[in-house]
């Protein structure tokens, strides 16, 4: 029996992953394009997961390209792309999309919003994979590539707000 699994390397780790699901093939989901001014049709464990097929892929400034590497907002229009969404290219146009949610209400699949390290101007972004016990996120960090974080430390000092995209 014929296998329909593959082995993928993201950044300097190998996985095994159903060749269908390989970021390097994976096909956008057709669906009519959508914009940011409503909540998103798209189901949050689908959206999770395809951000999670990312992980390790390396930093690169300015870049939305997975076979090179993401900064944060590439990250993030990567993975939209994929759901057919027409999204902001940079962290700061994510200000006044989408819905406030307190830490208290935000779910999986929210986006996260942060200040750049010597300003109060949005400068990273990232998507909630976890609210309990602690909040956790998916972000392309510039020092470790896609990585998953709690929202602790530098991140808390630099916590702007919780959005809501998706329905």
């Amino acid at each position: 029996k014929k296998s329909n699994k593959t082995n993928v390397l993201l950044g300097n780790t190998k996985i095994e992953t159903a060749q269908a699901n390989t970021p390097a093939k994976a096909q956008p989901v057709k669906r009519p394009i959508q914009t940011m001014d409503k909540p998103l049709d798209i189901d949050r464990n689908e959206f999770l997961s395809y951000a999670k097929q990312f992980l390790n892929v390396p930093y690169l400034y300015a870049s939305d390209n997975p076979a090179k590497g993401f900064d944060c907002s590439g990250f993030l229009f990567h993975v939209f792309k994929y759901f057919n969404v027409k999204a902001p290219r940079s962290s700061y146009n994510y200000e006044n999309v989408g819905k406030n949610v307190s830490r208290q209400k935000s779910k999986a699949g929210d986006l996260i919003l942060f200040t750049a390290s010597d300003t109060t101007k949005i400068g990273h972004i990232g998507i909630i994979t976890d609210t309990t016990p602690k909040i956790s996120f998916i972000h392309a960090s510039t020092s470790k590539g896609v990585i998953i974080s709690p929202l602790s430390g530098y991140y808390e000092k630099h916590f702007v707000k919780i959005i809501r995209v998706l329905q």
